[in-house]
């Protein structure tokens, strides 16, 4: 083998390991991120749940208002602006 060859030989090598250590932290960041993509989806989901939750105690809470109101005699319920139920 020429000198040549050997200084092209090394070089590859080097350029493989070089290649293949970037592969394995391209692949652990690539998994980092895909935790962090299904703990995002989970934490999600239970805000979903919670919203769905939320939104049923609202409801209920009105329900409960106007009673109330009708109760009292007070024919309208007051909410803030914005508020939908």
């Amino acid at each position: 083998m020429t000198a040549l060859e050997e200084q092209l030989t090394r070089a590859l090598r080097r350029l493989s390991a070089q290649y293949e250590t970037e592969q394995r932290r391209h692949s652990e960041q690539v998994e980092a991120l895909q935790r962090q993509v299904e703990a995002l989806q989970g934490h999600v989901e239970r805000q979903s749940e919670e919203n769905e939750a939320l939104k049923v105690r609202i409801k209920r809470l009105d329900v409960l208002a106007t009673r109330l109101a009708e109760y009292s005699g007070t024919s309208t319920v007051a909410r803030p602006r914005g508020l939908r139920i």
